[in-house]
């Protein structure tokens, strides 16, 4: 409950970014955040086929029990384990929700942000942080996630 506040308070304290849906053509560089262990061969393979359209890829691993304290709020030892550069697009392949993971992709700067919307947590829960989420049913694999991100990115700027 109280983390839930706590999480809102700081989001709220975020400051305004310009927000500009890229055109995939034109990426450059990704960050892609996942749940290490949950998909690992997928994401070697999304971040080969991304590098292999010429794009720079950084994925941000993390670990929950590890890397998020019990209020869900990511350790500052995970935090300065960030990237430090801007991406043109990022992309958070969670398929379970974690405050954390929220803390995690506020941090990192990026002018796209895109991820799943998860049902357990109210849209405007996720706005603000995301600035493009898909909905997938059943039980949304990662490869999923960044195949219908990336299905948008290229239609959208046709």
């Amino acid at each position: 409950m109280i983390d839930n506040w706590l999480f809102k308070y700081k989001k709220k304290r975020l400051p305004q970014r310009e927000v500009v849906f890229p055109n995939y053509s034109k990426v450059r560089s990704v960050a892609v955040v996942y749940e290490q262990g949950v998909d690992d061969k997928g994401i070697a393979l999304l971040a080969k086929r991304l590098e292999k359209d010429g794009i720079m890829v950084e994925v941000v691993g993390y670990e929950p029990k590890k890397d998020f304290n019990w209020m869900g709020k990511a350790r500052q030892e995970a935090l300065t384990a960030l990237p430090s550069q801007r991406f043109d697009l990022l992309m958070d392949l969670s398929t379970h929700y974690y405050l954390g993971t929220q803390y995690l992709v506020m941090a990192i700067d990026a002018t796209f942000k895109a991820g799943l919307r998860f049902n357990e947590v109210e849209e405007k829960d996720q706005q603000g942080i995301l600035d493009m989420m898909v909905s997938l049913k059943d039980d949304p694999q990662s490869e999923q996630i960044a195949e219908q991100v990336i299905h948008f990115m290229k239609m959208i700027n046709q």
